[in-house]
């Protein structure tokens, strides 16, 4: 279940996340010679995503600037999640043509990128 509030605290939807749904976590840590300019232009990968078909919901931003705990890893760029209906529509956006010509674009600005997938229970 997911809920969102607005500025007063009070509940204005909620949302449940499909048993069987697969969360798609995607970390990336981008080349330290990039410029600020190409690291905001990254952005322009997540955007070329977007309009695959597979995708229930796309979301990535930037690390946040978070308080350092022993738990918590900001070293990372950008984060992505993705949520796909399924593990049939995953393994289908791994081998989708726009996923792979985005990887290939944009993978000369990593050095690391780290997945985690979830089935949501």
């Amino acid at each position: 279940m997911i809920y969102i509030f607005n500025e007063k605290r009070t509940m204005i939807e909620t949302q449940t996340a499909d048993k069987g749904q697969i969360q798609h976590f995607v970390m990336f840590w981008l080349k330290p010679q990039l410029t600020k300019t190409e690291i905001a232009d990254f952005a322009n990968f997540f955007e070329s995503l977007k309009p695959i078909k597979y995708i229930k919901t796309l979301s990535y931003g930037l690390a946040a600037n978070t308080p350092v705990r022993p738990v918590t890893d900001n070293s990372f760029t950008y984060s992505l999640t993705i949520t796909f209906a399924n593990i049939a529509d995953h393994n289908a956006y791994q081998e989708d043509k726009a996923h792979l010509d985005a990887v290939e674009k944009f993978s000369k600005n990593w050095y690391r990128v780290v997945v985690h997938d979830t089935v949501i229970s």
